[in-house]
């Protein structure tokens, strides 16, 4: 038995500050550049909410979720067993 970091979306949370965004793209390509991050912020303005979005190009590296303030992206450790 192992512990493996799954991230979990809590959209509700999101402020939409994009610094996910920005650090994806910092990661991933040096620049900070949204149109090459692989995670998305969409505001809903009939809801009045945020929405994330992940692309298929994410690798899962879950760097986003260690930069969110809000508490919309959290890492927790959860028991893998074989």
């Amino acid at each position: 038995m192992h512990m493996a970091t799954e991230m979990i979306i809590k959209p509700e949370r999101c402020i939409g500050c994009s610094t996910c965004v920005l650090t994806c793209s910092l990661v991933h390509y040096g620049v900070f550049d949204p149109a090459r991050a692989s995670i998305r912020v969409d505001r809903d303005d009939f809801a009045g909410v945020f929405e994330l979005c992940f692309s298929s190009t994410c690798n899962g590296c879950k760097q986003c979720a260690r930069v969110c303030p809000s508490g919309a992206l959290q890492l927790v450790e959860i028991e893998v067993t074989k």
